[in-house]
């Protein structure tokens, strides 16, 4: 999660809002309120609701956007509203040790780009779809020289035995070892990092394992 999260209070304008997003380029702002705990979540504010609050004819993440609020609030139709007005109440959080994938789900079942983090009702970070992609790139992304190997399973098939050890015998590393049960067919994807790769991909063709898919993969080279 991101710890050093910008938030508003519920009397911030929504204007000053807008701004604040336009800026700091995100898409969402917690409101919230002080106590001697720290930040109380109130609600959440995201770019769609602020597009949504604006006439029409006023994009309130444009270049000029701040000269055509101020003609706005000069005239008849003034854009007073603050957080409090327009903000998500009561929005979708999750706990700071909640699973990764319970936080993906969340996210996939209600339509959310992304989750307040509460611990004992304080606001203490903020989840996202970058940060969902981040840890999975950290998940199976290879460090070295690797194979990802996805078999197919039948009702109670294990290759965890199978798979370490083949590592143990290679001096290999399993780098990641997920289980798909809900897949149709069921699968399995191992992923194993060292340099006897095919060997150890030998070992998997004698086994008596249905193997769908080999992937071979190579570390990436750092961005320039």
């Amino acid at each position: 999660m991101t710890r050093d999260v910008l938030t508003v209070a519920s009397s911030a304008t929504l204007a000053e809002i807008a701004g604040i997003l336009a800026r700091r380029k995100i898409r969402r702002l917690p409101v919230v309120s002080a106590s001697p705990d720290g930040p109380r979540l109130l609600g959440i504010i995201a770019r769609s609701n602020v597009l949504h609050a604006f006439p029409a004819d006023i994009n309130p993440f444009a270049v000029n956007a701040a000269e055509s609020i101020a003609a706005i609030e000069r005239g008849a139709g003034k854009i007073k509203v603050t957080a409090s007005d327009f903000m998500v109440r009561d929005p979708q959080t999750i706990t700071p040790d909640a699973p990764i994938e319970h936080a993906a789900r969340l996210m996939f079942d209600h339509k959310v780009g992304g989750l307040p983090v509460v611990a004992k009702n304080v606001l203490v970070g903020i989840i996202t779809e970058s940060d969902i992609f981040r840890a999975m790139l950290e998940v199976f992304e290879a460090p070295d020289r690797a194979i990802r190997i996805t078999f197919s399973l039948t009702p109670g098939e294990d290759v965890l035995p199978l798979v370490a050890e083949i590592a143990q015998r290679h001096g290999m590393r399993v780098t990641s070892f997920m289980s798909l049960p809900q897949h149709a067919p069921p699968v399995c994807v191992v992923q194993l990092a060292g340099e006897k790769v095919e060997e150890a991909l030998e070992e998997v063709w004698k086994s008596r394992h249905r193997v769908l898919n080999v992937v071979h993969l190579v570390p990436e080279s750092p961005a320039k």
